[in-house]
Parts: C-alpha cells; structure tokens; sequence
C-alpha cells in the first residue's frame, strides 16, 4: 500500500508543479481551482487505496475470522459512497457470520458506512442544513451539483428526526420580564388525488425574548430570543413552558408578556403559570381601528376608541358601538361594526394591555416572515404534513444557532467487530512510510512559456533597471 500512496502522491505534485512553471502561475485563481480538483482526485485514489488494502487485510486473517465465525462469500462486492471528495467506489468482501446467523460486509462496520447507505454523514449534514433555508432540488444542486436527487434530500431529512439544541449553561438567568410573541405560518399542504380547492394548515411559532433593544438604528432587535415550531399547538406550548422553567429563574420575572393577534391558540399559552399578561399585537390593533375610522370618516373613532381603552371604560366602548349601528346607513357598513364588535370587546383585556402596559411593540409578523414564511408558504409548494413538522423543526434549530452535523446522522458502531477492526487497523498500518521517492521530484520548466521569456526579459534589463 505504501508504494500506491507514494505513486499517488509523486503523480500529484509532479502535475501541480508542471501546471505552476508551465504558464500556471499567470491565471493564479484559475492554477488554484485545477489543483484543488487534483487534490481531490489524488485524495479520492488514496483513500479507495487503503481501503482496498484493508479488504484484502481481513480476506488473509483466516484465523481471526475463524474465532468470529466469519465465512467469505463474495469478493469485492460493489459499493459506492458519495462524499465531500465526490463518488468512491469501494468494493468490498462479504461474509456469512455464522454466529449471528447473517450476511455481513465486515468493512462497512469498521469504516462506519451504514447499511444501503449511498452518502457520507457529511455531505447529509450540508444537504439538510442547505434544505432548511432553500429548495431540496438547490441544495443537492448546490452541494453536489446535481448528482444527488431532491427525493435523496427528502429522505434524509425524514431520516434525521428533528434536533434539540443543547442548554448552554447550568445557572438559570435572572430577568425582571420576559415577552413571547406567538403567531402562524398558513402553508399550502399536498391534496392526495388532485383535490380542487385549497389545504391550509396553521404552523404556529412561538419566539421567547428578554425584551429588545437599540440597535444603534431606528430599529430595536429582540434579546436571547429562541424560536420554537411545532404542527400542534400544544406541543409548542410543552416545549416554551420547559424551556422557561429550565432556563429562567421564574420567581425573580415580575412579569411574562404573550403578545399574540388573539388568536384561540395563544390565549391557552402558559395558562397555568403566574404573573402571565396576554397583550394583543399592535399591528392588528391598528389595522382594525383604521379601517371600522374609514367607514365613519366624520365621527373621530380613533381618538374616541383610544380613549375609552386608556380608561379601561369597556362601557363607553360598547355605548360608542350602537351608536355606529344606529347611524349605518347600510347592511355592508352594519355588518363592518358588528365584525369590529367582536374584535374589540373579544380581545378587550389584551386592547387594553397593548395601550396601557409598558411593553415593545410587537415583532409577530417579522418573526413570522423570517423563520417560516421565507421556505415554507411564499413559494407555490405542497407540503405533506411529516415533511414540514420536521423540516420546520431543523430549520428553528439552524435559526436558534444549532448545526447540523455529521455525527448527528451516525448509528452505534458494531459492538461484535470493534475490538477485530482495532486489530486489523493496526496490521494494515504497521511500519513507517518512506517518502523518499517524492523527495528528489524535479521542476518542469517549460523554457518557452510566457512566464519563462517574461523572466528572462527582465534579467536582459537589469543593468538599465538598477545601475
């Protein structure tokens, strides 16, 4: 093995020093790019070198498979691994395990290539990372160029299972408030059989912060926020209330704010737990207000309506209502004040918050547009219901600062053949390599190059440049 890895390597470095000294170094971005294609061809061929150099390892200890039970059944058996060098192909021997009573490729255990798997744990990871943010179709265009399907993305994202990131600290923060802005994603779900119509589903998200700040801009950010998704309503619910109590020291929050557009969902959040105030979004508020004002023009109801909310008077509010159905002068405009009724007097305690209370404004909406809307319903998709729970999941885990990685996509090894792979590991590599065969490799200088009669140019010169 030894004198392929040195061929392979001597081949290498006599290519990039030939591309370098024989008008290379002129393009030296487009030198860079073809070297770096030869490093990985170069590194492909090693690694299949050893490979297969530890196939024939494990075909020679007949003892050793022989206390296993290990019986040859077919040599070099084909198989293929898409890694971040590209395809490797890496045919390998199979076994019956008469002890287990199985068919078995021993090398698959020992290099960690799971079972029918076609890719590395590391081009999964950049796969599924890249999916949470683009198309599946991008992202195997993006990390493969193409040669993995958008099915294969699919697969492995259903595959992974959603992830939680890990507390980064034991000591639970102390903060005198704390606001959680909830609101939902309508995504276009699949209709089975071509059904006419639209399939809406609610995605709820629900952001916890420590309040915002100044930016240094008009514009004030949300601090520690943490974004949790969940198809079920009370399942995200679960995950808020477990996180707050593992997270916060409760006793010293004087208050927990719920900032929500009313919605049925949200106003069962966090109902057991104290000091809790729900505090209707201020975007909402305002569109409502403008609107019932436009179909009034001369009756001032922004400021009467305001009024009555800072007072806390609900019935002035009420007596301002029939007045307005009183004065309708038609069914549409009747129906307008009925619908505002319903707003105003269903959402009347968390009104009266939004306009007395202390609290930010209400981010709902941007939070909406940044962590769902943008991959989930902007785009003419059709999500089928276990794709986008745990899609959506991955997606506020890379948002939250997880990452996705290798290890996360890897399987327990093979206790039965640990301590054999450790064995014939130390076989195939025992010895010191002699990398003397690349020591004396020598420059190929092509003299008539553009660079090569560009030196000598200058050299003719020399007396002229620095007398």
């Amino acid at each position: 093995m030894e004198l392929i890895i040195q061929q392979i390597v001597s081949e290498l470095v006599s290519k990039i020093l030939e591309q370098a000294y024989s008008g290379g170094i002129n393009d030296i971005d487009a030198l860079a790019a073809s070297v770096l294609e030869e490093c990985k061809n170069s590194a492909s061929q090693m690694i299949e070198a050893i490979h297969a150099e530890v196939n024939i390892t494990i075909r020679k200890d007949k003892a050793g498979r022989k206390d296993l039970g290990l019986v040859l059944k077919e040599k070099e058996r084909p198989r293929e691994l898409y890694t971040e060098l590209g395809k490797l192909h890496l045919p390998r021997d199979y076994y019956y395990d008469k002890k287990g009573g199985k068919h078995v490729s021993v090398l698959d255990y020992m290099t960690g290539i799971s079972a029918y798997e076609r890719i590395g744990d590391t081009v999964k990871a950049k796969l599924v990372s890249l999916a949470t943010d683009v198309s599946y179709a991008k992202s195997a265009g993006i990390v493969t160029g193409g040669e993995i399907s958008r099915q294969t993305v699919k697969n492995q994202i259903r595959k992974l299972g959603p992830l939680e990131k890990e507390s980064e600290g034991e000591e639970k923060r102390e903060v005198p408030e704390l606001h959680i802005y909830a609101d939902e994603d309508h995504v276009s779900m699949q209709k089975p059989k071509k059904e006419k119509g639209k399939k809406n589903k609610q995605l709820p998200l629900v952001t916890v912060t420590e309040g915002t700040e100044c930016n240094g801009t008009n514009r004030n950010r949300t601090i520690g926020k943490m974004h949790f998704v969940d198809i079920n309503a009370k399942e995200v619910w679960k995950s808020v209330e477990g996180y707050l109590y593992k997270t916060y020291n409760l006793e010293k929050t004087d208050g927990i704010y719920i900032h929500g557009d009313g919605a049925k969902w949200i106003r069962h959040g966090l109902e057991d737990m104290a000091n809790t105030y729900h505090v209707l979004d201020g975007y909402h508020l305002k569109k409502r207000l403008r609107d019932i004002a436009k179909k009034f023009p001369k009756k001032n109801l922004k400021k009467r309506f305001h009024s009555v909310i800072m007072k806390n008077d609900k019935k002035k509010a009420d007596v301002i209502l029939q007045e307005l159905l009183f004065e309708s002068e038609s069914e549409r405009q009747r129906e307008s004040v009925k619908e505002f009724e319903v707003y105003l007097m269903g959402n009347w305690n968390e009104i009266v918050n939004r306009e007395t209370l202390d609290v930010p404004g209400s981010c709902t909406e941007a939070q909406i547009s940044h962590v769902l809307s943008e991959r989930f319903s902007r785009d003419p998709l059709g999500w089928s219901e276990e794709g986008l729970d745990v899609l959506s999941k991955l997606r506020v885990y890379v948002q939250n600062g997880g990452k996705i990685k290798a290890k996360d996509f890897k399987k327990k090894p093979e206790v039965t053949y640990r301590m054999y792979a450790e064995k014939v590991l130390d076989e195939a590599v025992k010895g010191a390599f002699d990398w003397s065969i690349i020591e004396g490799t020598p420059k190929i200088m092509n003299i008539g190059s553009p660079t090569q009669i560009a030196i000598r140019g200058i050299g003719s010169l020399k007396n002229t440049l620095w007398s």
